[in-house]
């Protein structure tokens, strides 16, 4: 499986850490290609792609980014991941096959979500519970309960970890958008196109925290660096992972 790690010159620092928890949490191997801008040596990566100079490449142009990356090194299927997506348990790396798999069989699957976040999305029909009435139930792929995302919810296009189809995907970009507005626009977009599905489970194989926001550590967030074991935030601190990580802890 080809997994795409998306980073800048900026971020690079949140490489260490990222293949850190990842050798300690996935027991698979995989191919991983690093997506940045000025080139750097990283013996865990099979491959460095440059999409070109840092400075061509603003927030605003993100997406020109996911645009040539797709054209030019991406798999047909393929995980997404951004530099600060670190890995926080074990990953069913059994569940990942199984899921590698069925994007391969089911090509309108745009992306099928690793973690939890398809299972809070949409409304449930009133009086219900959507975390426990199986609002959105689809299907099962083995013991995977899966999830149909809402089309109308937020963040029907979410970036977060996940497994994507390129061509799909290639189809919804349009230049000159930031990461979040890929998100929202891009959502808007998939309207027109009822037929392609997002998936997600209730068992979320893959769980990680979003280290970054805005640029900066994400101490508070309930997303963020909080949601990691002690141990883990213990272990890249010894190893100097961390520098200038200084949240208001409890």
């Amino acid at each position: 499986m080809q997994v795409i790690i998306m980073t800048s010159d900026n971020q690079y620092h949140c490489l260490d850490p990222f293949f850190y928890l990842w050798q300690k949490y996935y027991p698979d191997p995989v191919k991983f290609v690093i997506c940045g801008f000025t080139p750097i040596d990283n013996w865990l990566a099979d491959k460095f792609y440059s999409v070109g100079k840092f400075a061509d490449y603003p927030p605003r142009r993100w997406s020109d980014a996911l645009i040539k990356v797709l054209d030019e090194v991406a798999d047909d299927v393929f995980t997404l991941m951004l530099e600060d997506y670190w890995l926080i348990r074990p990953v069913n790396a059994d569940a990942v096959r199984m899921i590698y798999d069925y994007m391969h069989q089911f090509q309108n699957v745009l992306k099928f979500d690793l973690g939890y976040e398809r299972l809070y999305s949409g409304t449930p029909p009133e009086g219900y519970n959507r975390f426990y009435w199986g609002y959105g139930d689809y299907n099962n792929l083995d013991y995977l309960d899966l999830i149909q995302s809402d089309p109308y919810s937020q963040y029907h296009m979410s970036l977060w970890g996940g497994m994507w189809r390129r061509d799909l995907l290639r189809q919804v970009l349009v230049p000159g958008e930031s990461a979040q507005e890929i998100e929202m626009r891009g959502g808007n977009r998939l309207l027109d196109h009822p037929e392609w599905l997002v998936l997600g489970t209730r068992q979320a194989p893959l769980r990680h925290i979003n280290a970054i926001q805005r640029g900066e550590w994400n101490p508070h967030d309930r997303s963020g660096l909080p949601g990691m074991k002690q141990s883990d935030l213990n272990e890249l601190r010894q190893l100097g992972y961390l520098q200038n990580y200084s949240p208001n802890e409890t």
